[in-house]
């Protein structure tokens, strides 16, 4: 039985909060769906993290999900219910499924500024502080909000807790989890296998400063834009050293049709990759259902909130949209080696 079942609502949730544990006996297995659960299960992981993909689907749909992914666990295994760091998503439905349980609820990621204050979300990326408990709907009767200003806020709130205790955060808190478990949380290695491929389907003003910082720093980056989703051109030989493909406004369009044409057009440039690194919830599923990637094993964190994944000798990154210092893709692009 893996030590820890972390359930996010998409995928880049699932991996980030995975690769704090990157060191734990067995390693880390994630399910990029649902149907890959068992697999992930039976891999032997110590620490097994499964997406719901349910970030954008009706609230009823969301809480069968996660219904039907704590019916599949073993009795007695620690749940983590990741939640997005600015309380995006169908958070009240999607712990109705847990029962009575109790709750410890923290959403902050105090390395990256975003930090919990008298039950309120606020900072980095944050406009104006969020009330944390009404987006909690009937668990807030059973949770604990503690304050998170600096990191070992979290390490107190985690060590006060029963096995029993359901953890209900971000990356922030599976840090302090994995702190607690004695893992080391270290950078894993930099050094990349060319080609390198960024996949950017998030339009988060965060993210789409980090394109434009790799696209002033790079001047060797062959750029294939996607409006609304979009890729006409094929790759034409080997693929450059650096290739960025993003998606860019176009005709209207639903964004779940956005992901399915881009994941339909950038194929054949992820698999002449060797290592790829895919920004945006929605499109990281995409993209990887499109490779028919549906376990991948997570190594750990190449930067904060990036982690390193693997899926046979494919290296596999991914960022959420609002995740990530201004020169992110200028230094993921610096480790990029042939």
């Amino acid at each position: 039985m893996p030590e820890l079942v972390i359930i996010a609502d998409d995928l880049t949730g699932a991996l980030d909060a995975a690769a704090p544990f990157g060191d734990v006996p067995g390693g880390v297995a994630v399910a990029t769906r649902t149907d890959a659960l068992a697999a992930a299960l039976q891999s032997g992981a110590g620490v097994v993290s499964v997406s719901t993909r349910s970030r954008e689907i009706a609230a009823d749909e969301a809480r069968a999900r996660v219904g039907a992914v704590l019916a599949a666990l073993p009795r007695g295994v620690r749940l983590f219910k990741k939640i997005d760091s600015r309380l995006k998503g169908h958070i009240a439905a999607e712990l109705e499924p847990f029962g009575a349980a109790a709750f410890m609820v923290s959403p902050a990621i105090c390395d990256l500024g975003r930090i919990v204050r008298d039950g309120r979300l606020q900072g980095f990326g944050v406009a104006e502080p969020i009330a944390i408990a009404p987006r909690l709907g009937h668990a807030a009767d059973r949770a604990r909000i503690p304050d998170a200003v600096v990191e070992t806020d979290l390490r107190d709130a985690v060590r006060d807790c029963n096995d029993d205790t359901v953890l209900v955060g971000a990356r922030g808190l599976a840090q302090a989890v994995a702190g607690g478990m004695g893992l080391r949380q270290s950078p894993v290695s930099m050094t990349l296998p060319s080609p390198l491929c960024f996949a950017v389907g998030s339009t988060d003003p965060i993210t789409l400063a980090q394109v434009a910082a790799l696209k002033s720093a790079h001047g060797d980056l062959a750029v294939i834009e996607a409006p609304s989703g979009r890729i006409d051109v094929r790759p034409d030989g080997p693929l450059s050293p650096l290739t960025l493909l993003q998606v860019v406004p176009g005709a209207e369009a639903a964004p779940v049709e956005v992901a399915r044409r881009f994941a339909l057009g950038a194929k054949e440039w992820l698999m002449a990759a060797r290592s790829m690194l895919l920004t945006g919830g929605a499109t990281a599923e995409a993209l990887l259902d499109s490779l028919r990637i549906g376990l991948l094993r997570v190594d750990g964190e190449i930067l904060p909130g990036v982690p390193l994944c693997r899926s046979g000798d494919t290296v596999v990154m991914t960022k959420s949209g609002g995740f990530g210092d201004a020169d992110t893709l200028v230094r993921i692009a610096g480790g990029s080696a042939g």
